[in-house]
């Protein structure tokens, strides 16, 4: 791995999907990410879905390798006074409380900004941090729906929502590459930002084709289906005799390196799909021929055949297919981690997306245990043995490492 933010300190206040996303992003890029949890339970992906070790579910683990965790209480004046120590020390705090709660429990961006007058503080919310909807609750699935997005996919008669959280992961993105950009400036300029990261704009900027359409026609988009992707009738997805097709002949020229390819030369000059006109009125009658032909053999068969041809094409894979894909294995962009709690073998981890000077940015590091590096960290901080005990005697400093 190539650390690009080597000596980036990241402060992670984050929970459930969008913001520890985030986190793991600039962790991949080399940053020193710490988790802030509140002992006990700690963020609370670690309790969503079937733990394979205490504290510890599989989207948890998905999304928090390359960190460390330190469990302490927010809510308590010493707690408080820990925390307070970090941001002192820290480049980068990332939060995605409700707007106004940081402020509550004395981290917001005014107390980060005493401590640290150069911090970069990222504010991750639903609607943003003002406004007259800032307060309101978001989850995934509300803001595909609040941005349009739900609206967008699915079949003419019902939008479905995208099958997975997308809006976390697309605000995951764009707040990662608005903390790259500021420390960018930072390391010019001096200067810290305050980020407000909102999911309603990350989503809708994810999905820009789709809104340029509208403010350039006033016209919004139907959704395509299950089947066809453009009006032309050679672009979309297809059943073979034993899986989906997708072809994206979305042109003229495409359309007869396509016909030419499945043996069909006699459709080039039918006039029913001599023009890109005539192919969108005629797309329905195109599909049907298509259809006829594609069922007849696999689909790797035909996207071997069309791959070749030079149109793009592919197959509806499944997770299991997907990551035993020959391009994956070539990058190196899934990682194996070994010693990761609750697992005997190691576990695969995602990477970062893209790899830099020829090095795939994955993780090399198990995710932590609920405070698993308190004791460490407080000690980096000053803090004597007998105060560390003081306050893990007190609830306010969870310590859960291998070694206690």
């Amino acid at each position: 791995m190539v650390a690009l933010l080597d000596g980036t300190s990241v402060l992670d206040f984050t929970h459930i999907h969008a913001g520890p996303l985030c986190t793991y992003q600039l962790a991949l890029m080399g940053a020193s990410v710490l988790k802030v949890e509140p002992p006990g339970t700690g963020d609370q992906m670690r309790q969503m879905g079937r733990p394979h070790a205490p504290n510890m579910s599989a989207g948890f683990i998905g999304q928090n390798a390359n960190k460390r965790s330190i469990a302490i209480d927010l809510k308590s004046e010493p707690g408080l006074e820990v925390v307070h120590r970090l941001i002192a020390q820290s480049d980068v705090m990332v939060l995605n409380m409700r707007p106004g709660t940081a402020d509550r429990i004395g981290i917001g961006l005014d107390q980060a900004r005493r401590l640290k007058p150069d911090i970069v503080y990222c504010a991750i919310s639903g609607y943003g941090q003002s406004g007259p909807e800032s307060d309101r609750p978001a989850m995934d699935h509300l803001i595909q729906g609040e941005s349009g997005m739900f609206n967008a996919t699915g079949t003419p008669e019902h939008a479905v929502r995208v099958g997975f959280s997308i809006g976390d992961s697309a605000t995951a993105i764009i707040a990662s590459s608005a903390v790259a950009a500021a420390l960018y400036r930072k390391a010019r300029t001096h200067e810290g930002a305050f980020l407000d990261v909102s999911m309603l704009e990350s989503c809708m900027a994810v999905m820009g084709l789709h809104y340029y359409g509208y403010f350039a026609t006033g016209q919004v988009g139907r959704r395509p289906g299950q089947q066809a992707l453009a009006r032309i009738g050679s672009a979309g997805t297809w059943p073979t005799a034993d899986g989906i097709l997708l072809i994206n002949a979305n042109n003229l020229r495409l359309f007869h390196r396509l016909a030419r390819a499945i043996d069909r030369a006699d459709l080039i000059d039918d006039p029913k799909w001599s023009t890109l006109e005539a192919a969108t009125v005629n797309g329905p009658e195109m599909r049907k021929i298509l259809g006829d032909v594609f069922v007849t053999n696999t689909a790797a068969h035909w996207d071997n055949l069309l791959r070749n041809a030079g149109v793009p094409s592919g197959r509806v894979k499944t997770p299991p297919e997907v990551v035993e894909h020959s391009q994956l294995k070539h990058r190196g962009t899934i990682a194996s981690v070994p010693n990761v709690p609750g697992f005997t073998d190691p576990v695969q981890f995602l990477g970062a997306g893209f790899i830099a000077d020829e090095q795939a940015q994955i993780p090399s590091i198990p995710p932590p245990l609920l405070g698993q590096h308190s004791r460490e960290v407080m000690q980096e901080l000053g803090y004597t043995d007998h105060e560390i005990a003081s306050l893990i005697v007190k609830n306010i400093l969870e310590v859960n490492s291998p070694a206690d």
